[in-house]
């Protein structure tokens, strides 16, 4: 049967790759570790390899959570002059990518709170919501979503960010800000709840 050969080969490549990824990402973890600890015997050379390597996420995250640009550019320079004095208190060097999260959400709470309450998240959460809510168009769903967005607790906002952003489970969030995983599904739930009601309402508002 050519087409179920075809099939299982198909499937078999598929497999093939998903395999080489996982082994990939299980090798950059090996080095991130190994950076970390050298980096906490005092290795410059090695720090300044760890922030090549996680500044692009950090500045993703800090830009999604802060919706600014330049604030996300201070947030992560902070977060690593934080990192560098601190991870030599970093017992175990497999939680630095929690660890250095928890930096960067830490310094954009404190943003946020300080000079940039009431601005904009572009997070990426739309898809979850929009999906739900019949819109007029993508442009105008967008904008609605960063309306929305806006007007979420600082803390709501951070545990959007991680959770759809950067793809971090429920565990890795409740660490990374401090409280119980409970929290973080009940800060969730709420942020969906809101938005959910706010695009409800602007559909009503247009039908």
């Amino acid at each position: 049967f050519p087409g179920g050969r075809t099939g299982c080969c198909s499937r078999a490549t598929v497999f093939a790759g998903r395999e080489i990824a996982v082994a990939q990402r299980g090798l950059q973890h090996i080095l991130d570790e190994y950076l970390v600890l050298l980096a906490k015997a005092g290795n410059q050379d090695a720090f300044g390899r760890l922030a090549g390597r996680w500044t692009p996420r950090l500045l993703a995250f800090a830009a999604r959570s802060t919706s600014n640009a330049d604030a996300a550019k201070d947030v992560v320079q902070e977060t690593w002059e934080s990192a560098l004095r601190g991870i030599g208190r970093l017992e175990d060097p497999a939680r630095f990518p929690a660890w250095i999260y928890s930096i960067a959400a830490r310094k954009c709470t404190n943003l946020l709170r300080v000079k940039y309450r009431g601005q904009r998240l572009t997070a990426a959460m739309e898809q979850d919501v929009v999906n739900e809510v019949a819109a007029p168009s993508a442009l105008e769903a967008r904008l609605d979503l960063a309306t929305a967005l806006k007007q979420l607790p600082r803390e709501q906002r951070v545990a959007v960010a991680l959770f759809y952003g950067e793809d971090m489970s429920v565990a890795d969030i409740a660490v990374i800000t401090g409280v119980p995983p409970g929290t973080v599904k009940s800060r969730l739930s709420a942020a969906r709840l809101a938005l959910r009601m706010h695009m409800e309402g602007e559909s009503d508002e247009q039908s």
